[in-house]
């Protein structure tokens, strides 16, 4: 094993891990803020349609207007109805990928553990080493001074 200065990180075998994890969490939060987007703009959708439902464009004239009138606002109803829908698909969706952010996050804090420990085995080993060997010269150089 080569020495590693001091005041850097050793590598380990599990650095490579950690870098595929940690795409992976990066990946599940861009997913995860594309499903919050989703759901934003579903949301926006639904309440602008709403509003137009809400709205009464009736006017004092002929029947066949207000028929008329009549057919649009049922299509609007239609529209909120199927906003509704989307809104809720779009909040299966989000929580689907929070979940998903969740383990990928949970997932790579493990590896990322795991990484650490094994740095600082690493570490001590070195320091050990490092003790061991500053003994020897200590011994060497007293025993040359007899």
């Amino acid at each position: 094993m080569r020495d590693v200065p001091p005041g850097v990180a050793p590598r380990t075998r599990l650095d490579r891990l950690v870098s595929v994890r940690e795409r992976s969490e990066d990946s599940a939060l861009e997913t995860l803020s594309r499903a919050q987007r989703g759901v934003a703009r579903a949301t926006e959708r639904l309440a602008g349609l709403r509003e137009t439902a809400r709205a009464d464009r009736r006017q004092p004239g002929v029947a066949d207007l207000w028929a008329v009138e009549e057919i649009a606002h049922i299509r609007v109803l239609r529209a909120v109805e199927a906003a509704e829908g989307d809104v809720a698909k779009a909040l299966r969706t989000e929580r689907a990928a929070q979940s998903g952010y969740v383990d990928a996050r949970r997932s790579a804090e493990v590896v990322r553990r795991a990484q650490e420990k094994k740095r600082a085995e690493l570490r001590d080993d070195r320091e050990r080493r490092e003790r061991k060997a500053l003994d020897e010269l200590a011994t060497l150089a007293f025993n040359s001074r007899r």
